[in-house]
Parts: C-alpha cells; structure tokens; sequence
C-alpha cells in the first residue's frame, strides 16, 4: 500500500494537481517509489485526497510528459526507470562573472573594434526597425537581402572595378562560407588547384572532400601558372595571403586564358584589398575577366566587423542559374537581421568612409610596423614593404622554429601566428605579424619586446 498523505497543502499558493506532481516527482526521483511501482488509480487517489478526479489525472498526464511514469493499457500507471537524484553534499559556489582573456598583442588580420563606427551602425539599424522591421527577420529571396546584393554590387564596381549585377550576388555568412560553397559545386569530384602557403581553412576543406590538390608555389608576386590547369584554382591575386604580395596583371590575364582552355573556373579569394596604403586599390582579378571564367569571394569581416559574419560570393552570369537551382534557404547561411541595416549603412555613404578612416588609420599603423621590424638585425630575418594588408609576413632566418616562438611569445602576451601551417610543404617558418589593433606610438615597443623574445629562441 502506498502512503501519498499529506502530499497536499490548503496554505500553498502552488495549484493542487502541481503540488501532487511535486510530490510524486520528488519521491520517485529519491528512489521511495520504486521503478513499476502501480500508482494508485486516479479514482482512488482523487477520494483519498478529497480532491476532483480531473486534478489528478492532469498530475498524472504531467508525470508522463516528464518520462517519470508510463501509462500501460489496461494496467494503470507505472513509474518509470528514473535514477535518483540526490543533493550535493554542500552548495556549491555561486560562479563570478569573469571577462574573456585579451586576445593579445599583434594580432595579425583582424580589424580594430575601437575604429567600427558604432554610433552611425545603430542608427541605422533603428532606422530599418522603425521603417521596415520584417525585414530584420524575413527574407525570401535565396540569395539575400535584395537592397543589400544592390549595394554590394555598386560597391564593386566602385572599389573593385568589376562590372556586375545584383543578380549576380549571393550573400553568405562570410568569405569562407562562400568559398567553401563555390568550391563544393564547382569541383564536382575533379581537381583543385591551391595556393601554398596559402589559407589553411580552404586547405583542409579540400583535402576532407578527398579532391585532387595540386599545390602552386606562391612567392612575394604571387604563383605562376601552372603547365596543366586544375579544373578550379584558387588565389588570392590582390594580396596574396599569407605572404602578401600582388599578382601582376600579365599573370592575372594567363590564369584567365588557361582556366577558359581547360574549361575551368578561378576562384578569386579578395579578403582585404580596401587596405593598400600608397596608391589606389588594385582591380580585382574578376574586373579582368572577359569569358566568365572568374568566381570573386568577398568580406565584411576585415573591412567592417567579424561579428557580422557576412560576406559574398559575385557569379559569372552564367552561373547563376545554376547556383541558383542548388539555393532553396535564404542566404547561404548568413545571419538575415544585420542585411538590411547593412545595406541602408553603405547606401548612405557611410560605409565609404569607415573605409578611408580605417584605410588612413592602418596605414600609420603599419609603417610604424614596419620601420619598427626594419631594424631588426639580418640574422634574425627579413621581410618584403608590400604597403597593403592587416599584417606582415616575417621570414625567420636560420633553424629557428616559428611555433615555438610563437608558443613563447603567447606566454609574454602576443597573439602572433607561425607561417608555416599554411605551408603543407613545411617549408617556410616566419612570423604573421599583426598591427590594426595597436596604436602607431606603441607598435614600436611591442615589436621591440617581440623582438627579443626571437633572440633569445
């Protein structure tokens, strides 16, 4: 016989069929009703609790909803194999509220938060909830927020010289998702050509695809063409990353030749060509090409904002049929609330001049990196003045080992990165040095501080 007494209260404020389920939990959970123990019928526990039977059988329902019993046709209710919970012996400690760990000094590709122009953004993103807030959570076109691929495509003719429509503009959830995404339908189980040392990213998603990589040596201009092209190659012509340097023009136009002989595609990775510091943004490699051949990857997260997290992929126009058949969920994955605020941002101009801003401020930045790296002695390295990019490829001379500096430099409060995973071959050991989140007037001692932690390495 089951004892259920007292398991209700008149003075509770706890509704009756709550306070049953209270108590039958409870008593099952410390293991007093044991696993197929029948619990009474919801008839009979109604009379011995004086209270309506539909009290009881909503207890009931509730305890089976939870999975703490089963009802069994016929049969009746049966409490079900829960173990028992018990207190901890002492309370545990309240957790702090702790703050995220610096990412450390000389970060090498990442934007200064301080320079985001927070105050313009929020207007506009009050503008849009004020003025259209569906848009800030619908969306049906697969490819994005219609303003904002009008937008994007405007700012690529301004700044990358490429002449395209909006039609031609599929919005994803970063540069990566977009050459992820462009290498995934183009490859199609055939070959891809790939910078080294080049994005590590893109690397191991193309050797995870279990593709044929042909790997081109990349050096301060750039890779050579290869004598037999993949059916799609991947580069980085503006700002070869990691090392920095530009492809020439005649180099651009012979990729473009050879993909079009192989029937093939270049995929054109612009990460942060915005920041060249002498002279004006080189065109991009898509600006050149003629036949269609060229597939252009660009970002918000090195212009703008990481947290963001969107970016964009430019299709030849012949492909946007096809691309647009494999697209049936809007945007690739990219995050529908900041695209509408984003494209009244950059309609109104203001995206333009966060870009000069930020242009003229990393540009002190950098020279002020670089003078300070140019004095450091031969023995230790050397490195190319490409005056453009968010950091600078340090080549380590002698046997000296770039993750373990590295290693070192993270105990001392650096957040510099080794060169030589992006090399599969393992050849190369540098140093990617960072400087947008610091300002001019202290570049020199942090890199003189780096400096001597290379010394003693």
């Amino acid at each position: 016989m089951i004892d259920l007494s007292g398991m209700l209260s008149g003075t509770k404020a706890e509704p009756l069929y709550q306070q049953i389920v209270t108590a039958l939990r409870g008593r099952i959970s410390e293991g007093s009703l044991a696993i197929g123990t029948r619990l009474p019928s919801s008839r009979a526990l109604a009379q011995d609790l004086g209270v309506a039977r539909s009290t009881v059988v909503t207890a009931y329902d509730q305890l089976v909803a939870e999975g703490f019993a089963e009802p069994r046709r016929g049969a009746g209710i049966f409490v079900c194999d829960v173990a028992p919970i018990r207190p901890p012996a002492a309370p545990s400690r309240s957790l702090r509220a702790t703050t995220a760990p610096a990412p450390g000094m000389l970060l090498p590709g990442v934007p200064d938060p301080a320079v985001f122009p927070a105050r313009p953004w929020a207007r506009c993103v009050s503008r849009v909830a004020r003025m259209d807030p569906l848009s800030l959570s619908h969306q049906e076109d697969a490819f994005g927020d219609p303003e904002l691929r009008r937008e994007i495509a405007a700012y690529a003719a301004r700044w990358r010289g490429i002449d395209c429509s909006a039609e031609q503009v599929l919005v994803t959830s970063g540069a990566r998702e977009a050459l992820e995404l462009t290498m995934d339908f183009l490859v199609g189980g055939e070959d891809i050509a790939l910078e080294a040392p080049g994005f590590t990213p893109t690397q191991r998603f193309a050797l995870s695809r279990g593709w044929e990589v042909h790997w081109l040596r990349a050096g301060e201009r750039g890779a050579a063409v290869p004598p037999q092209m993949a059916k799609v190659t991947l580069l980085t012509p503006s700002h070869q990353f990691p090392l920095g340097g530009t492809l020439p023009v005649p180099q651009r136009q012979a990729f473009l030749q050879a993909a079009k002989d192989r029937d093939g595609w270049i995929i054109e990775d612009d990460f942060d060509s915005e920041f060249r510091y002498s002279g004006q943004p080189v065109p991009a490699m898509a600006a050149l090409d003629r036949e269609g051949r060229c597939i252009y990857a660009g970002t918000f997260s090195k212009t703008f904002s990481h947290a963001l997290r969107l970016g964009y992929a430019i299709l030849p126009p012949a492909l946007v049929p096809e691309f647009r058949a494999q697209f049936i969920h809007p945007s690739a994955g990219a995050a529908i609330t900041a695209q509408r605020p984003l494209a009244e941002f950059m309609a109104s101009g203001q995206y333009d001049r966060h870009i000069r801003r930020a242009r003229r401020l990393y540009a002190e930045r950098y020279y002020a990196a670089a003078e300070a790296l140019s004095a450091w002695p031969e023995d230790l390295g050397s490195f190319q003045r490409h005056n453009a990019g968010m950091q600078i490829a340090f080549h380590l001379a002698g046997k000296r080992c770039d993750t373990q500096i590295c290693r070192d430099a993270a105990e001392a409060g650096f957040a510099v990165r080794p060169l030589s995973p992006h090399d599969p071959a393992k050849r190369s050991q540098g140093l990617l040095i960072g400087f947008c989140q610091s300002c001019a007037d202290v570049l020199p001692g942090q890199i003189g501080t780096l400096r001597r932690i290379v010394e003693q390495s």
